[in-house]
Parts: structure tokens; C-alpha cells; sequence
């Protein structure tokens, strides 16, 4: 997805998360301190379920790329990396991706079962971000 501004200028929105309860449809509330290897706790709305977790940071580089690992208490059973990028387009166009891998015995099951929420939900965030950062460019 293409956004009218600059990745300075998307990064603040994107890890404020005490603001993520007025503008982020997917990722309700989070909270933490944004840095490497920080645990911080996010809450994502899947269909109609709130799903809290309790992800590491695994990589914080303002204003390019916000990277983190939620993995369960049982080793190997459901890990999964999520990945938001911000790549520059020129001076004030950025392209916002977003990616997810998970891994562990149970992944294929519960991607499977997940999928539609999962990506309809990140859709919705990308969305979301775009609008806030454009109106208040």
C-alpha cells in the first residue's frame, strides 16, 4: 500500500501505541517501551474475539522497519513474526508493507482457521494508518 507522506512522518503514528484505540481497527491497544528486544503487549480484535499477546520487539528501525516474535509458552507450538516496513518513494511517498510468518506445530491449523480475520484485520489497519497519517499531513 502506497502512502502520501513520508516514513518520518508514518513512523510516530504507527508506534504511538497509546493511540492506537482511536484510530487502529486491528491492534485495539498496545502498549511498551518501542525498543530491540522490548516485550511489549498488543491486543487484536479477530472477528469478534480480543486476542491479547505478549510479543518481543526483534527489530526497531526508525523510520523503516518495526519487526516483533509472539511466541507461546510452550516452545514450538505457535511462534509468529510480524513485520510492518516503511520504504521510501521519493520525498513525501512511502510504501507501507506488512508481513507474518508463524511457525510451530499448531500453525497450520490455526493460520488456516485465522486467515480470513488475520487478513482482513491487517488490511484494515493499513488502511487505517494511511487515512490518519494523510488527513493529518
Amino acid at each position: 500500500m502506497e502512502i502520501e507522506a513520508a516514513p518520518a512522518e508514518i513512523w510516530p503514528v504507527l508506534t504511538d501505541f497509546g493511540a492506537f484505540p482511536a484510530w487502529n481497527p486491528f491492534i485495539t491497544k498496545a502498549s511498551g517501551v518501542v525498543r530491540t528486544g522490548e516485550r511489549i503487549r498488543v491486543t487484536l480484535r479477530l472477528g469478534r474475539w480480543p486476542v491479547t499477546l505478549r510479543p518481543r520487539l526483534t527489530a526497531v528501525d526508525p523510520p523503516h522497519e518495526l519487526r516483533w516474535l509472539a511466541r507461546q509458552r510452550v516452545p514450538g507450538l505457535f511462534d509468529v513474526d510480524r513485520r510492518f516496513v516503511l520504504a521510501p518513494l521519493g520525498t513525501a511517498r512511502c510504501r507501507f508493507a506488512q508481513s507474518e510468518s508463524a511457525t510451530g506445530v499448531l500453525a497450520p491449523l490455526l493460520m488456516w482457521l485465522l486467515r480470513r480475520p488475520i487478513l482482513d484485520g491487517y488490511r484494515r489497519l493499513g488502511a487505517a494508518l494511511k487515512s490518519r497519517v494523510e488527513r493529518e499531513g
